[in-house]
């Protein structure tokens, strides 16, 4: 043994709705099927290159969203990525865990999620997540959340 803290890792990739997968694979193919129009064409001069590069770029910036979204309890901490955004959230700061359904923006590729609400040095903040094993995350955060005890159907402070 080296002497270093060993971290316990949970890891939940996210669900995905199979209408949300197919809307973006339609958009990567159209992406990537008009790449070299802008080259092709010669409207756009010197700059179809990075018109073309522009495409690809954005076709697997869709995909990296699509397929690097996922939660983890690392440490003390829960750690939501998606694509190339983080964020890093206090286990002890999270007030609630409920069900929703709502389609606002958030690192979930499914509609159906868990809202987080925890607390930040700026008020209350929510962040929505949509793990594939719903119970298994619940069940890991119930774990790793002293103050929080299951609820009916999410998570809750202890009174």
């Amino acid at each position: 043994m080296d002497g270093t803290l060993a971290v316990v890792a949970f890891e939940f990739p996210s669900k995905r709705d199979p209408w949300l997968v197919a809307v973006i694979w339609a958009a990567v193919a159209l992406l990537l099927a008009t790449a070299s129009v802008p080259i092709q064409s010669g409207a756009f001069g010197v700059l179809g290159v990075p018109l073309a590069l522009l495409h690809g770029i954005a076709a697997g910036f869709a995909l990296w969203v699509l397929y690097g979204t996922g939660y983890r309890i690392e440490g003390r901490q829960l750690v939501v990525r998606g694509g190339p955004f983080r964020w890093r959230i206090e286990l002890d700061a999270i007030v609630s865990v409920t069900p929703t359904g709502s389609p606002l923006s958030s690192p979930a590729c499914s509609l159906d999620r868990l809202r987080i609400a925890y607390r930040t040095t700026r008020g209350e903040r929510t962040l929505m997540v949509s793990p594939a094993d719903k119970a298994g995350f619940l069940a890991a955060l119930a774990r790793h959340c002293p103050a929080l005890s299951p609820a009916s159907e999410g998570l809750a402070a202890r009174a």
